[in-house]
């Protein structure tokens, strides 16, 4: 069993790599959106440097459409950086 984190909480990341075994972060938009980050990219990029590379990072698109999903995640990826996995919604578009 791994255990992932699902919030963008810097302060409750920072806790929970601290006190659990957690194996990476989770997010989707809603998560986000709660937290509202004044800039996502540099806040996960944040996320990132407090979890490390040996850590997971999960990022989700918020797009509708397969071609918009897709340039999405390339540029999650290059924002961020090329370990994050990409999450795509299971809808139509998204498979």
């Amino acid at each position: 069993m791994e255990f992932i984190i699902d919030t963008v909480n810097l302060e409750e990341i920072k806790d929970a790599i601290d006190h659990m075994p957690i194996v990476g972060v989770t997010s989707n938009p809603s998560i986000v959106k709660a937290t509202a980050p004044e800039n996502f990219f540099d806040h996960m990029r944040k996320v990132r440097d407090i979890i490390g590379t040996d850590r997971s990072l999960h990022v989700q698109v918020i797009s509708k459409n397969c071609d918009e999903m897709v340039n999405e995640a390339h540029r999650i990826l290059k924002e961020i950086d090329n370990r994050v996995y990409v999450k795509i919604p299971v809808s139509y578009e998204g498979i």
